[in-house]
């Protein structure tokens, strides 16, 4: 990987620096914020973004892995929790034995009505204070660092290989 060099153009460097060290705080702080949510319902990270995965569709503790990109002991750790509050229940597969699929419980169903759907209420309602140009705006340039910063990381690994 190449050395961030300050010394050539120093001024451009300590813009770019400080640009991009405020967004690293600015996306920290939005991991905060539904930190603090998710203690807020009594909750892990884990258990509440395994919750939210679950509530988009996601039966199995590989699926929340591969949406969420959370490693295979946070995700074991948050399913076993939410068993133990009565939140969900865990059936094996009938096509594959050593998979369980995951199944919400009334008291889950409610838990999530009451909680997770709260939260992307408050989520739109944030959304809905933006104009719609900011949204748009928003949208698209998340989407093009995230697409920039993905094709900088296959170039990166690429080059790791050879």
């Amino acid at each position: 990987m190449e050395d961030i060099n300050y010394s050539k153009n120093k001024e451009e460097n300590d813009k770019n620096r400080s640009s991009i060290e405020i967004y690293w705080e600015i996306y920290k702080d939005l991991d905060r914020i539904y930190s603090r949510f998710a203690k807020e319902c009594g909750l892990s990270d884990g258990e509440y973004w395994a919750l939210v995965m679950i509530r988009e569709g996601c039966t199995t503790q590989a699926e929340i892995r591969e949406e969420f990109s959370l490693n295979k002991q946070t995700i074991h750790s948050a399913i076993k929790q939410l068993v133990k509050k009565g939140f969900i229940r865990l059936e094996i597969r009938e096509d594959n034995q050593r998979e369980k699929k995951i199944f919400l419980t009334k008291e889950g169903w409610d838990f999530v009505r009451d909680h997770i759907d709260g939260m992307i209420l408050l989520e739109r309602k944030a959304w809905d204070k933006m104009k719609t140009e900011e949204q748009e705006q928003l949208t698209k340039i998340s989407q093009k660092y995230n697409n920039l910063l993905e094709s900088e990381l296959e170039a990166y690994l690429k080059g790791k290989q050879t």
